[in-house]
């Protein structure tokens, strides 16, 4: 008897994506079957002909689906010591500068703000002061392979004393420490031009996840979060993270780079009751989107953290809307309400995306709760 696959699976085994193959089956150039719940299945006679038999699928669990193998990437190991520091010795006496790539924005010793445009936007509003907001930046309690590196580089988890050694830098952002007679430029210390493993530091969430190097970050073992993204990729929204799944996990493109940073909503500062309702009046559709997928795809822990705006680092102006990411708590049985601000504003978007969602619901191997709470959404 003939082998079928799952549009996922062929979709890996072609090294397509699965939105190809369907447009492939509806255009008549893909040869499916349908199961009784009424997923496409394709059989491996089609794989071979459309690979030109250059697949081997021999065994049922020879190659796996969409995941590339990050051993064959140039994958730096977390070494038990780190011995290139950037140390810059900090003492009590000295006097340091809050930079934002090579702008002074803030004297952390005499508490007074050099550039207002370039603050974090927390520290603009007083929701927090600079002691507060580099706090934030450490991996303090959080993710395996930052607690892995801070256990065998610093002894103890001494938060003053990792902030100043690494300068506070991040993969993220555009901010960093130094003094304020030091000849150093950003380019010279920044982990995206000189990548090290301090960046992976400052990566939060309880989720075990490491930088690969400064375009792509390896989220370990999160198999359940991927699917979040290849709905977004069928419903062709345009706002959403780079994935790929990959043996170890999944891994995700950086969508910062030394121009334009990451600023979430609670480092923004927000004060408002649901900082959602403020996204959907700023980014309108964009915004709702993204809620519209969480409540498909149970994920019930988004927080002000997980989503936000991209800065311009020369300006402090907020560009853009960031992409969709961390889908960390996707399937979790339970849902968040869409804000009212949605439900009342933009009733006619949200049926679009639903029945749209019904329509290739079945293509998803969790498809039968998105086709559910895609039905919750219509009867709102």
């Amino acid at each position: 008897m003939e082998k079928h696959y799952s549009l996922l699976k062929a979709a890996g085994l072609l090294g397509v994506t699965t939105q190809t193959l369907r447009n492939w089956d509806n255009a008549g150039k893909l040869r499916t079957i349908r199961t009784p719940g009424n997923q496409r299945r394709v059989p491996e006679s089609e794989i071979v002909r459309l690979s030109g038999g250059t697949v081997d699928i021999t065994t049922e669990n020879k190659q796996k689906p969409q995941r590339l193998t990050v051993e064959k990437q140039e994958k730096p190991v977390i070494p038990e010591e780190i011995t290139e520091i950037p140390a810059i010795n900090i003492k009590r006496e000295d006097n340091f500068l809050l930079m934002c790539k090579d702008t002074a924005v803030y004297d952390i010793a005499q508490k007074a703000v050099l550039n207002e445009k370039l603050l974090p936007g927390c520290m603009l509003k007083n929701t927090m002061d600079y002691n507060q907001w580099v706090k934030t930046r450490y991996a303090e309690q959080t993710n395996f392979s930052a607690q892995n590196i801070i256990r065998n580089t610093f002894e103890k988890n001494n938060y003053d004393h990792i902030i100043n050694t690494t300068r506070a830098l991040s993969l993220s952002d555009s901010y960093w420490i130094k003094k304020h007679d030091e000849e150093v430029l950003f380019d010279e210390v920044s982990p995206y031009i000189n990548f090290n493993q301090h960046a992976n530091l400052f990566v939060s969430g309880k989720t075990d996840k490491k930088w690969l190097d400064s375009h792509t970050i390896l989220k370990i073992n999160a198999f359940r979060e991927f699917e979040p993204y290849l709905l977004c990729e069928a419903l062709g929204l345009k706002n959403v993270t780079e994935a790929q799944a990959a043996e170890e996990g999944m891994m995700l493109s950086n969508f910062t780079s030394p121009d334009l940073f990451y600023e979430s909503m609670e480092q923004y500062g927000t004060t408002e009751e649901d900082p959602r309702d403020f996204m959907i009046e700023k980014y309108k559709e964009q915004a709702v989107a993204l809620f519209v997928i969480d409540y498909l795809v149970e994920n019930n822990d988004r927080h002000p953290d997980d989503y936000g705006f991209l800065r311009n680092s020369a300006t402090g102006e907020y560009v853009l809307m960031a992409p969709y990411h961390n889908f960390d708590w996707a399937w979790s049985g339970d849902v968040i309400a869409l804000p009212e601000s949605a439900l009342r504003g933009y009733k006619g978007y949200i049926h679009e995306l639903c029945r749209w969602v019904i329509d290739i619901a079945s293509d998803f191997e969790y498809g039968t709760i998105i086709e559910r709470r895609a039905s919750e959404l219509l009867r709102e």
